[in-house]
Order: C-alpha cells, then sequence, then structure tokens
C-alpha cells in the first residue's frame, strides 16, 4: 500500500461495500425492524424521469469519481518509471478493452447465441471505460486548466444538444422525460442492441419504457471521471498542506453541488439519462466524501475506517465477481438447517444477508492480506 492515497482506498471500498454489502442487508434490517420503511426507498434506484436522486444512485457516478482520482497518480508512477508514450497509450487501450469486456460479462451478454440481442453497451464497467480513456488522454495532453475547459465544454455540449435538437419524430427539444434525445440516439444507433430493446420470435424488435442511455450520457460520464481526476490532481500536487487541500476539495465539492442543483431548476437532475445537472450534484458529494475522508484518514491519521480497505482494494473484483458468482447460494448451504428455527421469514432473511456479507468481507481481507489485487 506504499505510495497510495489512503482516503481513495477507503472512499472507493465504502463505495464498494454500499453497492455489494450493506444496501441488500439494510433493506432486509428495515423489514424487522419497526418504522423503518420510510428508509426503504433509498436502497432503490426511482422510476425513470424521477428528480430526487436515492442514495443507490450515488454509487455509479461514485464509481467513476473514484477511477478518475486515480489517474494523476498511476501516470505520474508511469513518467517515473520511464514509460514511453506507446507503451502508456497500450495500457489504456488494454484497461479500456479489459473493462469493456468484464462489463458485458456482467450483463451476461457476451456470448449471446443470437447477435441481434446481443447488448454492446449497458454497464457500469463500460461507462468507467469510456470516462478514463478520454480523461487519460486529456491529462497526458493538455494542462489543468484547458481539462477544466473541456469538461466545462462538454456539460454545456450534452445541454445544448438536448435543449435545441428535435427530431422529426418528437424526440428532443427540451424534453427530459421518456421523448428526450439521449434515449432517440440509443434507439437510431443501436437499434437492437439498445439497452431495452425487446427482440421478437420474428426478428422485429420494439423498445420497453425510456431507461438508462449510454451513446449521448457518455459526454458526462467523462465529465464524472474528470471530476475524480482534477481531485486526484490537487491532492499531488505539491504546493500547499494537507489541511488546505481537505478544505479545498470541501470547497469545490460545496460548489459544484449548489451549482448542479441551481442548473437543476433548468435542466432536471435524472441519473437516467445522466444530466449535466446530475454530473455536478453527484461529483460535488464526491468531492465532499473524498475531502471529509482525506481529512480523516490521511491528514489525521484516523484508522476507523480501514475496514474499509479490503472492498476498495480489489473494488474491481468485488463488482465483477458479484456478478458470475453466486454468493448468496454458498450462504443459503451454510445457514439453510436454521430456518427450521426461526418463525418470522424476515429475520432468516437478514441471517442470510449478514452471512453473506461476511463470507464475501472475508474473502476480499484473505485477498488483500495475501497482496492479491485484481488490476484491470
Amino acid at each position: 500500500m506504499e505510495g497510495r492515497l489512503k482516503s481513495l482506498d477507503v472512499l472507493r471500498g465504502l463505495n464498494m461495500f454500499f453497492l455489494t454489502v450493506f444496501t441488500a442487508w439494510l433493506v432486509e434490517f428495515c423489514h424487522v425492524v419497526p418504522g423503518l420503511d420510510w428508509l426503504q426507498p433509498q436502497w432503490h434506484h426511482p422510476p425513470f424521469g424521477t428528480t430526487t436522486l436515492t442514495l443507490h444512485d450515488w454509487i455509479m457516478p461514485l464509481f467513476l469519481f473514484c477511477s478518475g482520482t486515480a489517474i494523476p497518480f498511476a501516470f505520474s508512477k508511469y513518467r517515473a518509471e520511464g514509460r514511453s508514450d506507446g507503451r502508456i497509450y497500450w495500457r489504456i487501450f488494454r484497461r479500456v478493452v479489459v473493462l469493456w469486456v468484464m462489463g458485458m460479462i456482467c450483463q451476461g451478454n457476451l456470448l449471446k447465441y443470437d447477435f441481434a440481442q446481443l447488448k454492446w453497451f449497458s454497464n457500469t464497467l463500460q461507462a468507467i471505460a469510456v470516462g478514463y480513456a478520454f480523461s487519460a488522454l486529456f491529462f497526458l495532453h493538455f494542462k489543468p486548466r484547458t481539462q477544466v475547459c473541456i469538461a466545462a465544454g462538454l456539460l454545456v455540449t450534452y445541454w445544448a444538444l438536448m435543449m435545441f435538437v428535435r427530431t422529426s419524430d418528437g424526440f428532443g427539444g427540451g424534453d427530459f422525460g421518456e421523448h428526450n434525445l439521449c434515449e432517440w440516439i440509443d434507439r437510431t444507433i443501436l437499434g437492437s442492441h439498445c439497452d431495452h430493446a425487446v427482440l421478437a420470435a420474428d426478428g422485429t424488435y420494439s423498445f420497453k419504457k425510456a431507461g438508462y442511455t449510454w451513446l449521448l450520457s457518455s459526454l458526462n460520464f467523462i465529465v464524472t471521471v474528470m471530476t475524480g481526476m482534477f481531485a486526484g490532481e490537487l491532492l499531488k500536487e505539491k504546493r500547499g498542506t494537507a489541511g488546505n487541500k481537505a478544505v479545498m476539495l470541501l470547497a469545490l465539492g460545496a460548489a459544484m453541488y449548489a451549482a448542479g442543483k441551481l442548473w437543476g431548476l433548468q435542466m432536471p437532475v435524472i441519473k437516467h439519462i445522466w444530466s449535466s445537472s446530475m454530473t455536478l450534484v453527484t461529483s460535488g458529494i464526491s468531492f465532499l466524501l473524498l475531502g471529509v475522508i482525506y481529512w480523516i484518514v490521511d491528514c489525521r491519521g484516523w484508522k476507523g475506517l480501514d475496514w474499509l480497505l479490503p472492498f476498495g482494494l480489489n473494488a474491481i473484483f468485488i463488482y465483477f465477481i458479484g456478478y458470475i458468482c453466486d454468493f448468496r447460494s454458498m450462504t443459503d448451504h451454510l445457514v439453510r438447517g436454521l430456518e427450521q428455527y426461526i418463525a418470522d421469514p424476515n429475520w432468516y432473511a437478514l441471517l442470510r444477508h449478514t452471512v453473506h456479507g461476511l463470507l464475501v468481507y472475508g474473502l476480499l481481507y484473505l485477498m488483500m492480506k495475501k497482496k492479491i489485487f485484481l488490476k484491470v
């Protein structure tokens, strides 16, 4: 762990802990403790078009943000090792391809027998791949001030296209509902490969209700990763004290959050289409979280959050393995014999999720101790 930004590993660990263990456990906990039903919507994605983000909605933006924060540290290391530009470009290309293929595996789309049903772009890892590819190139070839201008330009470009481009069949033109321009672009370019296309037996396809969009939304996937990169550049900067850097992270986070909320009065804060206002709001929260954790972990040396490191040091692994390995089936084999003694099925479900969490944590902790890390 030498040379790593510990607070970033902790923040990434917090994100993965929520995604892989805590949210499902807390849903069951709310079932057995009276009066907590009001919390349940926070652990699910809301319906399309909802402008209020739940806590579960923060997980994907924070994942992208963390991937960007690591860029300045990783690329400075590559430069220090004397790697040529060609080797660095190859590293970027390889990582993008691996993330893309892993995303297809996660969605069960890699080896579909019917090519028309193949969903090319439908997973968080692929959003990270797009954001990482462009952010890394911008980091290599432009100064920070130019990078900020590029990010602002992407936010405004997305907004302008959504506001002023209207198709002949009624999509776009300021519509942020089911007839938004992001939806039209995905349907038009991806066709049956669109995330929510449904293929009929006769080979024709139709679309379910509007859902998550990917192609035009990629403009803001890039911005989300870039905001993480800006945070990494700030922390990597040799000038300034650690305390001043923490204050700067908090100030920038508050400013982005406020700007996103203000923009949200005109362009709704919608995660499904990754609106520019949503990008600023979630990046602002990510800055704030990193600022707080950086202060207490790296500045003050508090070790109370070290238990999150196993999740953070193998974030890609636990995200990926959760899709292809059924840990809950393993859990059932361990605790099924206790079901007959637990009258309330909700308490049994809570027990299952608790043991599931312990299994996942045990695996990650063992990997950390053995220094086994999945690197992409």
